[in-house]
């Protein structure tokens, strides 16, 4: 996964009708599913995630959206896009403190500017380089946070090829 991936994304495409990929994510939770995954949502949004008592920060779920999609020529087919990454609260979190220090960081900059035009000693300036490490820090654990879940998003990605496997077409090729 790339660096700059935060979330990343997959589709699978399968002849099964929307309601039939739901049944099969539903049986392999219920009959094989030692990660102890929860399937909640309905029609046309599913989420796949491990029971909030073993959930930690950095722990992925994966979103799916399941829509229906016609070929010219070709069968009816179904196409679940998934989305892998941190709960919807921890992603916004990250993207507020990152949205919240760029901002100071600008006003820092623009007042530092101020006073050193204004022959004031700029201890704005001074801030300035603080937040944008802190910038760098809020990062750091971002990294570290998908180090820690890389292992978990696979898990995740392979309990679906399980539950949809046989069924799953080969990629589109475009």
């Amino acid at each position: 996964m790339s660096e700059f991936q935060f979330r990343p994304r997959c589709k699978v495409r399968t002849l099964l009708h929307p309601d039939a990929v739901i049944d099969r994510l539903r049986n392999q939770v219920r009959d094989d599913n030692p990660e102890g995954f929860l399937l909640t949502g309905n029609l046309p949004h599913l989420t796949l995630k491990k029971p909030a008592a073993v959930r930690r920060m950095w722990t992925p779920q994966m979103d799916m959206d399941l829509q229906m999609e016609q070929v010219p020529g070709a069968e009816t087919r179904t196409v679940v896009r998934c989305l892998i990454g941190p709960a919807p609260s921890v992603w916004m979190g990250f993207m507020g403190m990152y949205l919240a220090l760029f901002l100071f960081a600008v006003i820092a900059l623009n007042v530092g500017i101020a006073q050193r035009m204004l022959g004031i000693t700029a201890w704005a300036l001074h801030a300035t380089w603080a937040l944008i490490m802190a910038g760098v820090a809020v990062w750091a654990v971002a990294q570290g946070g998908k180090r820690r879940a890389r292992a978990e998003m696979v898990v995740l990605q392979q309990f679906v090829d399980r539950a949809l496997g046989r069924d799953r077409l080969p990629p589109a090729v475009h």
